[in-house]
């Protein structure tokens, strides 16, 4: 079963998804909520029938069926009475799947344990939602980017397909994670900063409706912050609200490894900033919008929701920010991808 309907599946999903060889489909296999893809291979469907036939025949009331059952609980056929029911043993795969993928792949393992970790759970399906209905090369590129797959340099080097595994800017190792948020010349080019003011700029649109708000982004088209704060600390984005209460939001986009450490690093920068603004303002909130590069949350989000509840924004309307937000850093990520060790030309920022 595993070594021909599996590995038959297995290459069609490859073909699909535009995976190469290398690539494991253990993760897709995991439930959405998981970030999975719900697939479930034949063996599987396989284990579930067995553990059905099994079940009805402990549970015959035909004495002859129950001692056919006690007969061949032995052997072989024992390994399905472990199960009560196919989610049992559905669980067991997705769960066998998961500490594969932590504890030997590691490469892979480091991106999934930390988005299982860190994502923050009530938003694990707007992402899934989104990732679904990205366009065919967006979402392969979703899945190659969680096997950590993709055609960096460094993967190019293991698969015999390049001599170097250098950047091509600055000659350090060209991985995923210098890709998408590491590369010094790439930073100074501004390539993370577009996708971080493209993001900011659809959360200040999101917030202007705000009724007898101020409203400070740190963007050419809007007041800035430091009108506020000065120039020393100068938050992404701060609302006053007409009740004298003022939101500091900072927004950072990260690897999915380094998505906590941002969190708590902007945290710690802007505790002193919160407490002496305190002074002018009935209460001031720090709003930590901490996301990945494809768009998933980390926990220290639920703020900005509880934000999203006190400014009384409509459940339809935060989700489709969520989402919008989402949407946003998986496209702008990709995009950034695709420009490797070729010039930037600093385009527009992402609307759509």
């Amino acid at each position: 079963m595993i070594q021909n309907l599996d590995n038959t599946l297995i290459s069609y999903v490859r073909n699909w998804l535009d995976l190469p060889i290398s690539a494991t489909i253990s993760h897709l296999t995991l439930s959405k909520s998981k970030f999975g893809l719900n697939l479930q291979l034949p063996s599987t469907k396989f284990l579930q029938c067995q553990t059905v036939l099994r079940n009805t025949l402990k549970s015959s009331p035909n004495d002859n069926i129950k001692s056919l059952w006690e007969n061949t609980s032995s052997g072989s056929n024992i390994q399905y009475d472990i199960y009560q029911n196919t989610k049992q043993v559905l669980k067991a795969v997705r769960s066998a799947n998961i500490q594969r993928i932590q504890h030997e792949l590691s490469s892979q393992g480091a991106i999934l344990s930390a988005v299982f970790k860190n994502s923050l759970p009530r938003l694990t399906s707007t992402w899934s939602s989104v990732q679904g209905n990205l366009p065919k090369n967006i979402f392969n590129f979703t899945v190659r980017y969680m096997n950590n797959t993709l055609a960096t340099r460094k993967n190019l080097l293991l698969w015999k397909l390049s001599q170097t595994s250098d950047c091509s800017f600055c000659l350090l190792p060209e991985s995923l994670l210098h890709v998408v948020a590491g590369c010094k010349v790439y930073l100074e080019e501004g390539r993370y900063t577009w996708r971080h003011n493209s993001v900011l700029n659809f959360v200040a649109a999101s917030l202007q409706s705000v009724k007898g708000a101020n409203l400070f982004v740190d963007l050419p088209s809007f007041p800035s912050p430091s009108v506020i704060t000065g120039d020393a600390l100068r938050p992404d984005l701060l609302l006053e609200t007409a009740d004298n209460i003022l939101h500091i939001l900072e927004l950072t986009i990260g690897f999915e490894t380094n998505v906590k450490r941002n969190a708590e690093r902007k945290e710690a920068k802007y505790f002193t900033l919160v407490k002496n603004l305190r002074k002018y303002y009935q209460d001031v909130k720090f709003i930590n919008l901490s996301l990945s590069c494809l768009g998933i949350y980390d926990q220290s989000c639920t703020k900005f929701m509880d934000m999203c509840n006190e400014l009384k924004l409509e459940t339809r309307h935060q989700k489709y920010i969520i989402s919008k937000f989402t949407n946003i850093a998986i496209r702008t990520t990709y995009y950034i991808f695709c420009c490797r060790n070729k010039p930037w030309t600093s385009p527009d920022l992402l609307s759509f």
